[in-house]
């Protein structure tokens, strides 16, 4: 049991407290409501260069609730892992609560960005299955050149609170970084159910010894690249990861695309969070990340404890290596690192535009030349 077996576990101690229906009375965000705004890339807009476009992604629920009676189950689910919770129940509740949140559906959203000429306006939460999310491109109009750049929701006068994100500019040229996130940048243990389950739920999170380290001199050597990560881990991880990130690779951030897995999915959980399904998870993404920046090079990081040499592979044959530049796949100590595996992975890419590493070589790859051409 492993990746998909954990995640069904923790949709399945949920399920049986929290049923997502259809609400939704007013269609502005109210105080009743709560808001993941997610960090997002911005692009130039094709039609018009001089306009940015962004890629925002929001969450829409009904406002968190105490969720104490529903560890019960959650540590049950636990339990029958052979992890025994302890004192970490605050952590645990924190770290889930997105799970059993409840999505209102056709909640319209206003976004005001620090630094550009116009408010962007997100037309209408989605119903099931994708319950309380919107993924729109919008509009921002003319931007400052900063790379950096808040989003903000418009609320209510009444309401307080504060619901921001970053969004993280770049042109359609130069150079990025698609990276996945577990066992590539942080140490996950995807392989061992229960010690995933801790490095989930329970303990601190910890970065791949180097990696970033690596990431920093990426973004010197690179020229200020586009760091985005692709996780197959599901969206209501995001605050835990948005953190990790933050603060463990703090000069090589980006956005965060996240599968968006919702309670109505438990019954073929499964088979959605399996590695075919990462798989074209994960590809569906790249064609986004394309879709956004057809003119950049990327340099692709990976690992080989679920899909990402598949994955990766896939990419370059579809849009060669003006898109995909390079390749870089951790090997993972347990993982299937048979040289028959990665040669089909990497069936039609050239020898030169992939990399296998282990941890002992990860200091050395800061000496590639990547913006040279080199892998």
């Amino acid at each position: 049991m492993h990746l998909a077996a954990f995640i069904s576990l923790l949709f399945t101690a949920f399920s049986t407290h929290a049923i997502p229906v259809e609400r939704g009375i007013f269609s502005s965000v109210g105080v009743l409501d709560d808001v993941l705004l997610f960090d997002a890339p911005a692009f130039p807009d094709p039609a018009n260069p001089v306009n940015t476009l962004v890629a925002f992604q929001t969450f829409v629920s009904l406002r968190s609730v105490n969720l104490s009676p529903l560890l019960s189950g959650v540590e049950s689910a636990l339990n029958s892992l052979g992890l025994d919770i302890g004192d970490a129940i605050s952590t645990v509740e924190e770290r889930l609560k997105l799970f059993a949140a409840i999505g209102l559906p056709g909640k319209t959203l206003t976004v005001d960005v620090g630094g550009c000429n116009k408010q962007a306006k997100l037309l209408g939460t989605s119903g099931l299955p994708d319950l309380g999310m919107a993924l729109q491109n919008v509009t921002i109009g003319a931007c400052d050149k900063a790379k950096e750049l808040t989003s903000k929701v418009a609320v209510s006068s009444l309401d307080s609170r504060t619901f921001s994100a970053t969004v993280f500019s770049s042109p359609d040229s130069g150079f990025g970084v698609i990276s996945d996130i577990d066992d590539t940048v942080k140490v996950s243990n995807v392989l061992d159910t229960l010690a995933l389950a801790k490095s989930t739920l329970i303990d601190a999170p910890v970065a791949v010894t180097g990696m970033p380290e690596l990431y920093a001199s990426l973004t010197s050597s690179l020229n200020s690249p586009q760091f985005i990560y692709l996780s197959g881990s599901p969206f209501q991880l995001h605050p835990f990861l948005h953190d990790f990130i933050s603060t463990s690779f703090s000069a090589s951030k980006g956005p965060l695309f996240l599968q968006n897995l919702t309670l109505i999915d438990i019954p073929g959980l499964l088979e959605f969070a399996g590695s075919d399904d990462v798989f074209e998870y994960k590809l569906s993404q790249i064609d986004r990340i394309h879709g956004m920046y057809p003119n950049k090079k990327f340099l692709a990081v990976g690992d080989s404890t679920q899909k990402d040499p598949e994955t990766y592979g896939a990419a370059f044959n579809k849009y060669g290596g003006e898109f995909i530049s390079c390749a870089w796949i951790r090997a993972v100590d347990g993982a299937n690192n048979t040289d028959a595996r990665f040669a089909a992975a990497f069936a039609g890419v050239p020898q030169s535009k992939f990399r296998i590493y282990t941890d002992d070589e990860i200091l050395s790859l800061q000496q590639i030349d990547v913006a040279g051409g080199k892998c």
